[in-house]
């Protein structure tokens, strides 16, 4: 295993080249692309690591996988509500065409490799992802553990069905546990600021109809609870599981201490 500051090179390195294959003028004229996750950059690194992969190899999955999840996250970014309708309709349409060539960028670096099992195994993650945004954009579903069973599909299906495919058992609950709580404190934020996020909008879908009345502090008191289980998968995860790379543990660290402070101080503030 390489030290920590010999990951932090290699995670930035792939990210710059990341970077340089979904470099497009005429796209970046017009839009931004959502920015490349060096977190993800760095749980695929450590996922392959383990599997003792030649440097060549190990380095095609990450940015082959990491092209995925760019055009899956540019996808979910088309906008809807610009008010002048020409140029939403030009938004659209290369916010859609974008995601479109980063997923034609990962088909052909696989191609070229002739690496047709990695191929089913990304299809397969896409596909799951794109079923789970179906439901959680139709908000049409009464569980709240239904709402965070789809959050944790869109978050972490490509890297489940590699963590599966690869039968690395040590990574089946960090991988989605470590994307969701990423994602759950994002989409807080996104409530905060200005409301405008759909989990919470759904929570509180399903939250009204177990309620007659319903306030924002019940809904993030629900958002909360959830957000501390993830957290404690996390940190037993991390208890029994020593064998990582120092660069990771710290960011789930980071992430988890960022979590606990916010919730306990929601949760005091709540009950």
């Amino acid at each position: 295993m390489i030290d920590l500051h010999d990951i932090k090179e290699v995670v930035a390195n792939l990210k710059e080249r990341i970077e340089d294959r979904t470099k497009h003028s005429y796209l970046q004229r017009y839009m931004e692309t959502p920015s490349i996750d060096e977190d993800k950059i760095l749980l695929l690194y450590s996922l392959f690591e383990d599997l003792l992969l030649p440097k060549e190899q190990l380095e095609n999955y990450i940015i082959t996988t990491m092209l995925v999840q760019q055009a899956l996250d540019t996808h979910e970014t088309v906008p809807n509500r610009l008010t002048n309708s020409d140029e939403r309709l030009r938004s659209q349409q290369l916010t859609v065409l974008a995601g479109d060539y980063f997923s034609g960028l990962y088909y052909y670096l696989l191609a070229n490799s002739s690496d047709i099992t990695f191929i089913r195994i990304l299809a397969e993650g896409i596909k799951e992802v794109n079923e789970a945004k179906i439901y959680l954009y139709q908000m049409d579903f009464n569980q709240i553990d239904q709402l965070f069973s789809f959050v944790t599909a869109v978050e972490s299906s490509v890297f489940q069905n590699i963590v599966k495919s690869f039968q690395i058992k040590k990574w089946e609950k960090l991988v989605p546990n470590f994307l969701l709580l990423k994602r759950l404190l994002l989409e807080r934020d996104l409530y905060v600021k200005d409301g405008n996020s759909i989990p919470f909008k759904t929570l509180k879908k399903i939250v009204f109809h177990q309620e007659k009345h319903v306030e924002d502090s019940v809904v993030m008191y629900e958002y909360n609870k959830h957000l501390s289980l993830v957290i404690k998968k996390l940190e037993r995860f991390l208890a029994t599981n020593p064998k990582m790379n120092k660069m990771l543990v710290n960011r789930i660290n980071e992430l988890l201490l960022q979590g606990s402070s916010l919730s306990m101080n929601k949760l005091v503030e709540e009950g």
